[in-house]
């Protein structure tokens, strides 16, 4: 599926527009980077028990796997990684892939954006 993923987008030029990763290379996410929240909500003590506990974890940097780089049309590239988010308790976890900022992303692999 991610090796057909630039299909119908051709790259034309001489920059470049996208990569797909192979093999998908380790990253760390940075999740308040990939996932900014409304910073009201950065008060833990404005929020529920039961929502801090059972509400998904956006701190911190986690453990993720970069599958391809796309460069968006201010020249921004994003990095399309799938990582899992853990629940405030540690007790529930959801699969998450989706397309994150190239700062939100540290890499292990020394597998930066194209050129």
């Amino acid at each position: 599926m991610i090796e057909h993923m630039f299909e119908h987008w051709p790259e034309k030029g001489e920059f470049a527009l996208h990569r797909v990763v192979v093999p998908p290379m380790p990253v760390l996410v940075d999740v308040a980077a990939a996932i900014p929240t409304y910073p009201r909500m950065a008060i833990p003590e404005a929020v529920a028990g039961p929502v801090r506990a059972g509400g998904l974890e956006i701190t911190g940097r986690i453990p993720g796997r970069l599958h391809a780089w796309a460069r968006a049309a201010d020249g921004t590239w994003l990095g399309l990684v799938e990582f899992e988010l853990r629940t405030g308790n540690g007790r529930s976890r959801l699969p998450v892939t989706q397309w994150c900022p190239a700062h939100a992303l540290i890499m292990r692999g020394g597998c930066g954006p194209p050129e």
